[in-house]
Formats: C-alpha cells, structure tokens, sequence
C-alpha cells in the first residue's frame, strides 16, 4: 500500500485504510470490510446438508435440505474487526443454528426464510456477531 511517496506495506486483506465512521469519528477500516460488497459469493447446494461453514463473505445456500441446519460464522478474529457476511437460502430453513468460535451472535433468526438475506457484523471489542443491514 502506498501513502504519500512511502511504500508502507504491500497490500493484503489484512490492510486498514483510515476513515471516519458514521458518527465522523476517525478509524482505520479492514480492507476486507470495505471490498466485501464486491467478493464473489460462494454458491452451496445443501442438498443432503444439515451443516455448512462459511468461507465467503457473500453464501447462497440452493436446493432442498432437511429442517434443521446448521450455520458456522468464522471463529472471532480481530482481522475480521467490522465485517458483514451475507447469507440467503434458496428454500426455508425452520431451524437454522449460529456458530461462530470464540464469538456470541446476537439477532441471528432462528429459522433461514427462503429468498430473505441475514447480515451479520462482527465487532471484535466484545467478540460478537450483530445482525446488521
């Protein structure tokens, strides 16, 4: 990455680019936060699938699956200091669990409803996981 006339570092995911939040106060931002918009999803079909972990910050789960499911979030990491991974199913999940190792998940839905995206953010001052937009 290059600041001013300085190479600092070569860049990574692992990057912060400084910033203000949405109260105006400064910040570095990760990197991988910022890009997660433009991430290639990753596309799963959960036929015969009761479990899945997510490696993508973008998880389309297609095809049928039995009515429990289990979701795996990526385990805390400070890496991972504001990022928002987005999940959608193709068909209902009527109960779907969250885990994430080292972290807590607050607002996740305890079922998965076919064609509606859940967002999670992670902040990693408290180690938890937080429905978000």
């Amino acid at each position: 990455m290059k600041v001013n006339n300085y190479n600092v570092v070569a860049p990574n995911v692992n990057c912060t680019v400084f910033g203000t939040d949405e109260n105006g106060s400064q910040k570095n931002f990760n990197v991988q936060a910022l890009l997660a918009l433009n991430a290639t999803p990753e596309v799963v079909t959960t036929n015969l699938l009761t479990s899945h972990t997510i490696t993508k910050t973008n998880t389309y789960f297609t095809g049928t699956a039995g009515a429990s499911f289990a979701i795996t979030l990526p385990a805390s990491n400070s890496n991972l200091n504001g990022a928002k991974y987005v999940v959608m199913a193709t068909e209902t999940r009527s109960t779907t669990t969250w885990i994430s190792s080292g972290a807590t998940i607050i607002g996740a839905p305890s079922t998965l409803t076919a064609n509606t995206p859940v967002c999670l953010q992670y902040n990693h001052a408290n180690a938890t996981w937080y429905i978000s937009l």
